[in-house]
């Protein structure tokens, strides 16, 4: 659906770009033709005088223009060095900060691990243990019970029984 859209409005950044490279091209044409006029249909020592003065003012915008591309390059420069000294004093501590803070971590994790933690599941399983070995003892102490009395009415029955029957 965005495609559309972009699709539909046509200006975006290359649709801009393209119509100012049409319209340079159009003026420079315009130059050229317009010089092609002077030399056809004016006197030739008159129109290169002209010729000349504007050759010179484009001579003229083009050394402001060098100049102006060296300044860029000198300010890009500058910043370039400026970012390395930044990243030298100020990344250079973050990272290394960062690092001693990491292995600070490791060792504290490390030492729950050892000193807490395993004592802890130690202990944890050492009850699991022995709760499964309560419950083991009394079901087989209460399994013995259940033997007694029921042993103890079977006979209490067999003697009722034989002592009816006498």
């Amino acid at each position: 659906m965005p495609e559309e859209q972009t699709q539909k409005s046509g200006w975006d950044f290359t649709t801009y770009i393209m119509i100012a490279g049409g319209i340079l091209a159009a003026l420079i044409l315009l130059v050229f033709l317009v010089g092609v006029f002077f030399a056809v249909f004016s006197n030739s020592p008159a129109t290169a005088s002209r010729i000349g003065m504007i050759r010179d003012v484009f001579i003229i915008m083009l050394v402001l223009e060098v100049i102006l591309v060296i300044l860029a390059l000198v300010v890009l420069i500058l910043q370039v060095a400026r970012l390395i000294v930044t990243l030298q004093n100020e990344i250079k501590p973050i990272l290394t900060d960062t690092k001693e803070t990491v292995e600070t971590a490791k060792g504290t994790a490390q030492f729950v691990g050892k000193n807490v933690a395993e004592p802890i599941i130690k202990t944890s399983s050492f009850m699991a243990g022995l709760a499964i070995f309560v419950r083991e003892v009394a079901g087989i102490r209460r399994a013995i019970k259940r033997v007694e009395r029921s042993e103890s009415p079977d006979e209490e029955k067999y003697d009722e029984q034989t002592s009816a029957t006498e």
